[in-house]
């Protein structure tokens, strides 16, 4: 019972706050609390516009800047068209293959199996290409 409230507290603690950032933000847009329904409307509508293009914004940044891990030709294809974090599991599973060495008949295949990524097997057949998106499985 008191862990339950302990965990009860905690999320009205939470909540509280974003509610009073959130008041507090639009407090700061408003000029003053006695103006009409309309300019309170278009305020906040400015106030979501701008949330927007922020959002916007960063999206596009993660889709554009790339890290130096993935700039050599075996995510050459794969750029853009799957996640960051598919890209990290794959720069894990080509260390991977590094560490077997020439024997890829020890992988086990569990990328494969759970995530639907390239295990160090198939990844050794791409030591001089790119990596194929079909190779991903897509979710």
């Amino acid at each position: 019972m008191v862990f339950n409230y302990c965990i009860f507290v905690m999320f009205v603690v939470y909540f509280k706050c974003k509610v009073e950032s959130a008041h507090w933000a639009l407090k700061r847009v408003l000029p003053n609390s006695l103006e009409d329904l309309c300019s309170v409307w278009d305020a906040m509508n400015n106030m979501i516009m701008l949330q927007h293009i922020e959002i916007k914004a960063s999206f596009e940044t993660s889709t554009h800047v790339v890290g130096h891990v993935f700039k050599k030709t075996l995510y050459k294809r794969l750029l853009g068209m799957v996640s960051r974090n598919t890209l990290n599991e794959i720069v894990a599973e080509v260390e991977h293959l590094r560490y077997l060495g020439n024997d890829p008949s020890s992988c086990g295949c569990v990328m494969r199996s759970t995530h639907g990524l390239p295990c160090a097997c198939e990844l050794s057949r791409y030591t001089t290409g790119s990596i194929l998106v079909d190779s991903v499985h897509m979710f």
